[in-house]
């Protein structure tokens, strides 16, 4: 027992008649209307390989094949036969799998899709297609089909077989699809019982055929031919061992290696020659032929992406000092000497003159004296303006230093490297040096009491530094991405070397030739240093003249950019 399950309607009486097609442009649409002079139901679905559109009007009359060739707005033929008792099956041939829609309006069925070929003349056949009509004229030969989308609606089936011959169930399966069905002699008589419900039907039937030890090829011309599976590992087995070789252009012969190793037989074996990029199946003839087409599509060309980046570093110190140093000295008596040398007075006059032999502190103990210093350990470094005064007061002299110093320090270091890679391939770029350093490994030059440290070196890469993978989906790039900058400083210890580094590692999603940044750090670091007198140093208004300041703020500003252009063949 054979049984597809549809949607049928009862037909009414009299049972209506399809009495025309017609092919016809509207606007940007191409419009296949179907005539029919009755209510109907309709089921529609799309097919791939070659696309054409299937539309089914239940509670259809007898119906005889007919086939008009059309050849226009994506048309190809407009083929009519009946499928069931009461379906009608309106096959529309085209060009190219299309999205379309199907709307009935009174005794027409209207069915539009995208036109993308042109203004076209509208066609009409002019006639029913009625038990007596005869072919118009003979089928258009085959082409090959254009690709095609996904289909709109998939074409589920819900079938019931009992004790069935194969060829059977093979012939219910090509009438429902469309498509050329036929199994070889030695299975054609097995029985088939099997239940398959609201599956595709090329599902459906793989399905069946897997339950029953049976395969289906489909060969260059379309034509699915159903085998024995134990037959096909008994010819294999029964074929002898043929060794082929695939040159290779594009990809590495080690990498196929493995995918290939799992297409062979039990007997067959796959290997690589690294020296000429050759690829050597061993294996028979007909295992070749399905490891063949594979190795064609595993082996293709990788589209190639350039990449720009960008890795600017912005550096800004403001700098603000302002100092007040005072020194004290006592002629006949104690000299402080860390901020000027010292002084004497040689005739007694009060008038000091300097002492080049006298540079050290003076401590005299023989009477009263007195001498201070302040603030002479907090000078300003390199000042940008400096004011010296002296006070004499008897054979006291009172010298102060006025120093103060603004500053502002900027600098840019702009990096762009450009590296071009394979798709899926990583790739690195460095512009930079390598800095050794020595690492001290200390009692490891000997033994017991006798050991003693011995030296190594060690590089460590730094400078401009990008590693970055690409993966190319369609017009979008997704982008591994490792971008670093660092430089080596020697530090102020004995340890040797202190590496600043930035450097951003992401995976971002973009467009062919869109910029997007991938890493921004803004640091900012104060400092206020505040040191003089105690207590004085803290007066209102003349408290700035018993102290030294020293501001310094500093700006740090890293902008990492990534642009990548698809290269096209």
């Amino acid at each position: 027992m054979i049984s597809i399950i549809a949607l049928t309607l009862a037909a009414l009486a009299p049972a209506p008649e399809l009495t025309g097609v017609s092919v016809s442009p509207a606007a940007d649409r191409t419009e296949v209307v179907i005539q029919v002079d009755g209510a109907v139901t309709t089921r529609d679905f799309a097919l791939d390989g070659p696309a054409r559109l299937v539309l089914d009007l239940h509670g259809m009359g007898d119906v005889r094949h007919v086939q008009h060739n059309v050849g226009r707005g994506g048309v190809r033929s407009v083929r009519i036969a009946p499928f069931q008792p009461g379906i009608a099956r309106v096959v529309i041939d085209l060009e190219q799998a299309v999205d379309y829609q199907v709307v009935r309006t009174g005794d027409e069925v209207r069915i539009s899709f995208p036109n993308s070929f042109g203004d076209f003349e509208a066609w009409s056949d002019g006639a029913s297609a009625s038990p007596a009509t005869e072919p118009e004229t003979p089928p258009a030969p085959a082409t090959a089909p254009a690709p095609a989308p996904r289909r709109q609606q998939e074409q589920t089936v819900h079938v019931t077989f009992t004790g069935e011959p194969l060829a059977n169930v093979l012939a219910a399966f090509a009438d429902f699809a469309g498509r050329s069905i036929i199994a070889e002699a030695d299975v054609q008589a097995r029985a088939i019982t099997a239940e398959v419900r609201n599956q595709p039907w090329d599902l459906a039937l793989e399905a069946i055929l897997t339950a029953n030890g049976l395969v289906a090829t489909e060969n260059e011309s379309g034509v699915i031919i159903v085998k024995d599976a134990a037959r096909i590992v008994q010819r294999q087995a029964e074929e002898p061992l043929i060794s082929r070789q695939f040159p290779i252009r594009y990809v590495s012969a080690d990498t196929l290696v493995r995918a290939v190793q799992g297409m062979v037989s039990q007997r067959g074996r796959a290997v690589s020659n690294s020296s000429t990029n050759t690829l050597i199946v061993t294996d028979a003839q007909s295992s070749l032929d399905q490891i063949s087409p594979l190795i064609e599509q595993l082996d293709q060309r990788a589209p190639q992406v350039n990449i720009s980046a960008t890795i600017a570093f912005v550096d800004r110190t403001a700098l603000e000092q302002l100092g007040v140093t005072y020194d004290i000295k006592d002629s006949r008596g104690n000299q402080l000497n860390q901020l000027v040398g010292g002084f004497i007075d040689e005739n007694g006059d009060g008038v000091f003159q300097p002492d080049e032999q006298t540079e050290d502190n003076v401590v005299l103990l023989g009477g009263n004296s007195v001498a201070a210093l302040a603030n002479a350990n907090y000078p300003v470094p390199s000042p940008s303006i400096q004011l010296v005064t002296s006070l004499v007061l008897g054979r006291h002299t009172l010298i102060s230093f006025l120093e103060a110093l603004q500053s502002v320090t900027m600098s840019d270091i702009q990096a762009k490297p450009t590296i071009t890679v394979m798709n899926h391939r990583q790739a690195e770029i460095q512009v930079g040096q390598r800095t050794p350093i020595r690492v001290i490994e200390a009692g490891t030059g000997g033994t017991g009491a006798g050991a003693f440290p011995t030296a190594t070196v060690d590089y460590q890469d730094t400078g401009v530094i990008l590693r970055v993978t690409p993966h190319i989906t369609g017009d979008q790039i997704v982008l591994d991405l490792i971008a670093e900058r660092s430089n080596a400083i020697p530090a102020s210890s004995d340890i040797g070397f202190v590496f600043s580094r930035q450097n951003a590692t992401t995976q971002v999603l973009v467009q062919d030739g869109e910029t997007t940044v991938i890493g921004g750090l803004t640091i900012v670091d104060k400092s206020n240093v505040r040191t003089g007198i105690p207590l004085l140093m803290d007066l209102p208004v003349l408290g700035g003249l018993f102290r030294n300041t020293r501001e310094e703020e500093r700006k740090q500003d890293l902008l990492i950019m990534v642009t990548p252009h698809i290269i096209r063949d």
